[in-house]
Order: C-alpha cells, then sequence, then structure tokens
C-alpha cells in the first residue's frame, strides 16, 4: 500500500468525532499529530522522506524524558477500534513502516543536525538496510558508501522495501575499506556482533549511532563497553522522534584523545 494512502486516512481519521481521545477512561490529554504541532518539521523542497511524512500523521505524546519530544503511538490508543484496524491494514504501524523504510525515524531536523555534525565529511554505513537513511543524506549532498549483509528483496523480514540508494553487500568488516570517512550504525541487530565487530575495525574518530543503549533493543552490551571505552559523546539530534516505548537516541561520538586506533 502507498505511503500516500497511509496518509490520506490518517488526515481523515483526525476528522472522525473523538478522534485522539485516550481509551479507557485516562484523564490525560488526547494525543494529537506531530503534523501542525510546534514540534513538527517540513520536508525541505525536491527531497523525498516518506517515512517522515507518515509518521508526523500518526497519534503523538511527549516522549517519556522530554516534553519537548513527541513520540508516535498505536492507533488503536487513538481512534475508533473500526478505524485503527483499517489504518493498521493499511500499513500505519511501526512494524509496516520500520520493515518498508528503516528501523529508525529521521526526520528532516535529524539530517539537518546530522550534516552539520559531519561538517563536510564522507560516510560509511554497515548495516544499513534499506539504505533509507543512507538516502536522505545523500539528498542532503552527503557522499553515503552503504553496505549490508542481507540486502532488501531477498526474503529479508526485517527489511522488506528498497533499496533507497545503492546497498553493496558486505559485512562489518566493509568499515576497513573506508577509514577517512564518519561511520554510521542506525539500529543495529538486537544482542548482535556487528556493531562491536564494526567498532573494534574502525580506526577513523568520528560516529554517529541512532539506537538504545546497555540492555536495549539494539547492539550488544560489548559495544556499548566499547563505546563507552573509547569514545566521548560530543552531541544528541534535539527532538529526535521515536516510537512508543522505543527509547532510541541519535547521538555523535568523537574519538577519545588517546584512544585505541
Amino acid at each position: 500500500m502507498s505511503v500516500a494512502r497511509i496518509i490520506e486516512r490518517l488526515q481523515a481519521a483526525w476528522q472522525e468525532p473523538g478522534a485522539g481521545r485516550r481509551h479507557f477512561g485516562s484523564t490525560m490529554p488526547p494525543f494529537k499529530p506531530i503534523a501542525g504541532s510546534d514540534q513538527d518539521q517540513t520536508v525541505p523542497d525536491g527531497v523525498r522522506n516518506p517515512l517522515w511524512e507518515a509518521v508526523r500523521w500518526m497519534p503523538a505524546e511527549p516522549y517519556w524524558h522530554d516534553a519537548t519530544e513527541l513520540r508516535p503511538t498505536f492507533c488503536y490508543n487513538a481512534f475508533a477500534k473500526a478505524t485503527a484496524g483499517e489504518l493498521e491494514h493499511l500499513g500505519a504501524s511501526r512494524q509496516h513502516l520500520a520493515t518498508t523504510f528503516a528501523w529508525s525515524i529521521v526526520s528532516p531536523g535529524d539530517v539537518t543536525w546530522l550534516t552539520g555534525q559531519l561538517d563536510g565529511r564522507n560516510v560509511v554505513e554497515v548495516g544499513a538496510g534499506s539504505g533509507y537513511w543512507a538516502w536522505q543524506l545523500e539528498q542532503a549532498g552527503v557522499d553515503v558508501a552503504a553496505y549490508d549483509p542481507n540486502p532488501p528483496g531477498e526474503d529479508n523480514k526485517f527489511c522488506t522495501s528498497g533499496p533507497y540508494t545503492t546497498v553493496l553487500r558486505d559485512d562489518s568488516t566493509a568499515v576497513k575499506h573506508h577509514q577517512d570517512r564518519a561511520l554510521l550504525m542506525v539500529w543495529p541487530p538486537y544482542d548482535g556482533e556487528h556493531a562491536r565487530h564494526a567498532l573494534s575495525l574502525y580506526d577513523g574518530d568520528f560516529l554517529i549511532y541512532a539506537g538504545e543503549s546497555w540492555g536495549g533493543c539494539t547492539a550488544d552490551d560489548g559495544f556499548y563497553d566499547l563505546l563507552d571505552a573509547e569514545w566521548d559523546e560530543v552531541s544528541v539530534a534535539p527532538r529526535h522522534v521515536t516510537w512508543w516505548g522505543i527509547h532510541c537516541q541519535l547521538a555523535a561520538y568523537a574519538r577519545k584523545t588517546g584512544g585505541a586506533a
């Protein structure tokens, strides 16, 4: 189903009586879409970001640790049962949008923050999946070498669409061929060695990472141990939008002075 149809149905759902009202007798404020709020972000002319265009119409609420951020939530929490069921069927869900585009949401504000942090650097992305994040950066003028051991189109249940740009087949060792680039990793596999292995092979000095932390749904604790030992967090993307219950942070890291290379 096209994203345009999902957006059209979401927009119509907000016009229905009781839209946004929480169920189960909750006294909390109703859900609202990010679209039209002071948290909304406009996709620049000539740029395509269908994931964000859909997400901004999902029901949203302040994120758990920072009221300036919003997180899209499930349609069943905000719309009538029949409407929510139709939206689920169309693909207005985290599972569908994540497997179609990317597991971490990238907004226009994130792209602006990313290009500012990169400051002209080229990028190597390992575990690029559909290439969606690489595509967003390329539309902003960043040169990205994207790799994944299982590109889309090969019965990959975690990445069902794309690629949105060129994604070459290679595992975490691909980083060895691009030591002069910034390293990008987005939502690496849960409890897997991929992220730790890539970071251990990387001799460069700048990392951008989107995911959770120790004990979360991304990477393994060995990755976070290495990150803590050899890298300093230098910036966190403001207003990074994440799914309900998903504590995703988008951050930039510089190698510690005197750290292993």
